[in-house]
């Protein structure tokens, strides 16, 4: 669980990065569709910029932007040969990080290599763990696996917010209430709390909410409501302090997707009811009450999260 603490002084000149880096955590990075075959994205998030492509066997790579050679932007070279061609002098990286070809035949030097991160793919998402190895699996969405529900995932574009903080309402019971308007919004006693999340689950005979933190920027659920079953995970990734890019997904159990625009509906407007008070928040961890165990609990798991900075190119 390691920090590495190295920060550019660029970085530190545009304040871009905290200091101790960001939270140790799977974040979403686009749409798997967004990523085709021998294309190359690039993104600015957790206050740098990393570029994403597939490898030979068509795994997604997830890996920082600068090449160690001049700082050109990988994103807007190609995948040549499985490996990513930087576009000025077309040095070539492998899916490892390490450069692998220098055209003009000199010798490779030995810090040729650009950092990689853990990527892997689900729910609809590409996913990329700040780390220089995954501390814990992927999100998870309680009650479903990807091959037991349809589900589609969206993008909610840039918002102007903490992923920590909007992911705080998952155990905000009382804005479900007050902000929401769902007056029948139960308390669980506890929460459940590991290294990676937090969980819980309230349940009765007319309804249930099982509901899991992953890292501390997304939020899942499966909620039961007459009978009938919906899922959804909402989550987010930190381009620099105060600034983040947010996805959703929605689902249904296999075989009911007729029923995804129903939930898609009402996840559209727990999102419109949320964004007026997260854009405009001057956060704070003030006068809470009783009532507020359960964010206290969430708060100290926060602080608590371990941090990573990349190595500085």
């Amino acid at each position: 669980m390691g920090v590495v603490t190295a920060l550019t002084r660029l970085a530190r000149e545009n304040a871009t990065v905290p200091e101790a880096g960001f939270h140790r955590s799977w974040y979403p990075l686009c749409l798997i569709g967004d990523l085709a075959a021998g294309e190359v994205i690039g993104r600015d998030v957790l206050g740098t910029r990393v570029v994403a492509w597939r490898d030979a066997s068509g795994q997604p790579v997830v890996q920082s932007a600068w090449c160690p050679h001049l700082g050109a932007d990988l994103s807007i070279g190609q995948v040549v040969e499985g490996r990513l061609r930087c576009a000025y002098h077309h040095w070539s990286f492998d899916g490892r990080g390490a450069c692998a070809h220098i055209p003009t035949g000199d010798r490779i030097p030995d810090a040729a290599r650009i950092f990689t991160y853990p990527a892997a793919e689900r729910w609809g998402l590409v996913w990329m763990f700040n780390g220089e190895r995954a501390d814990f699996p992927l999100p998870r969405i309680p009650g479903a696996e990807p091959d037991t529900i349809d589900c589609t995932a969206h993008a909610r574009g840039e918002r102007s917010w903490e992923t920590w903080v909007a992911v705080s309402n998952g155990v905000d019971f009382q804005h479900l209430r007050t902000l929401h308007g769902l007056p029948g919004a139960s308390m669980p006693e506890t929460l459940e709390v590991d290294a990676g999340g937090i969980e819980f689950r309230v349940e009765s005979p007319y309804h249930l909410q099982h509901g899991r933190i992953t890292g501390t920027n997304s939020f899942a659920q499966h909620l039961r409501l007459g009978g009938v079953d919906m899922f959804q995970l909402f989550t987010g990734t930190p381009i620099a302090p105060g600034r983040s890019t947010g996805f959703f997904i929605v689902g249904v159990p296999k075989g009911e997707s007729a029923r995804l625009p129903e939930v898609q509906t009402m996840v559209d407007r727990l999102n419109a009811e949320d964004a007026p008070v997260l854009s405009t928040i001057r956060f704070r961890r003030g006068l809470l009450t009783a009532s507020d165990r359960h964010l206290a609990r969430y708060f100290k798991y926060v602080d608590k999260f371990p941090t990573f900075l990349p190595p500085a190119v």
